[in-house]
């Protein structure tokens, strides 16, 4: 009897640290939306802050692919594909950033957690996936949820133009969503994610230097060293739980984000969540993990701004 028994605890503690290391991933990604709302209060601006956070970023998981024995870069025919769209990726951080001037961290993640909908709705168009009930739930409650999360807190959440941004956020990583699933069939996820990284990091140089954009840090240094390090760890934990969960499991889980971004920014920043507020995001998650598990034709995509 303890034969049969000993494999069934095994696969009840690996599938418990298959989660906690999803959850730790979530709590990660939420960690880095307080370090750059608390960059953004600073006033440094968006060009430097995301040339230095995907900048060490960059290097971080180019460090664990190394120790991973993982191909250190994509294969031939994706490399510029894959740098390409670090610079999709980077319009999504930039308008994540901006938003994060105009409104709480609360309120501009769970605006943020309405693309799985978005994305869902768009392959819905597309004709990538089938109709079904389960889609159209999931983009009914993302919508209603985004609606209130949007007017739930009055202006001292979030500012009209800090909607926008976190609508361009949305629109940007749809973007990005659908073009990494069909342009990068041979890329291993966390090389992709490591020069996306990258890409964005160059694209943000170049208008830095081309704008005279670029700044001193001063006392945003220590929260741009912490947002840098957390980023990569997030990656990192991410695509280890999809290599173990899959994916669709693995987003589900990852809506932790939304969650641990409020409660450290209320924490950390004393920024409250109103009850329509938090009612909103709510709705917003629910459809967020109906759509993870929607029937659809995706490649395995990096989720944090």
């Amino acid at each position: 009897m303890s034969t049969a028994v000993a494999p069934a605890v095994r696969a009840r503690r690996r599938a418990t640290a298959d989660f906690a290391i999803a959850g730790g991933g979530a709590v990660v990604y939420g960690s880095t939306v307080l370090f750059s709302r608390v960059v953004a209060k600073n006033g440094l601006g968006p060009v430097t802050a995301l040339v230095v956070r995907f900048g060490i970023a960059g290097i971080l998981l180019l460090c664990v692919l190394a120790a991973r024995r993982r191909p250190l870069l994509p294969p031939e025919g994706e490399r510029v594909r894959a740098v390409s769209l670090g610079f999709l990726y980077v319009c999504e951080s930039t308008c994540f950033f901006l938003a994060l001037e105009h409104g709480t961290a609360g309120a501009v993640t769970l605006l943020f957690y309405v693309y799985p909908a978005v994305v869902t709705a768009v392959e819905l168009l597309l004709r990538a996936i089938a109709p079904q009930r389960s889609v159209f739930a999931a983009i009914t409650l993302s919508t209603a949820g985004a609606v209130g999360v949007a007017v739930g807190g009055g202006s001292v959440s979030i500012a009209p133009v800090g909607i926008a941004f976190a609508m361009g956020s949305v629109a940007c990583f749809t973007c990005y969503a659908l073009a990494s699933a069909r342009l990068l069939h041979r890329t291993d996820a966390l090389t992709a994610a490591a020069w996306t990284a990258i890409g964005a990091t160059v694209g943000m140089l170049v208008v830095g230097v081309a704008s005279g954009q670029l700044r001193a840090l001063g006392p945003s240094l220590p929260p741009l060293l912490a947002n840098g390090v957390a980023t990569a760890t997030a990656f990192t934990l991410f695509f280890v739980a999809i290599g173990r969960l899959g994916a669709s499991r693995t987003s589900v889980v990852m809506t932790l984000e939304a969650v641990s971004a409020v409660v450290l920014t209320a924490i950390f920043l004393g920024e409250a969540v109103q009850p329509l507020e938090a009612l909103g995001g709510v709705a917003v998650l629910a459809g967020a993990a109906i759509a993870s598990f929607a029937g659809r034709r995706r490649g395995e995509i990096a989720d944090t701004p």
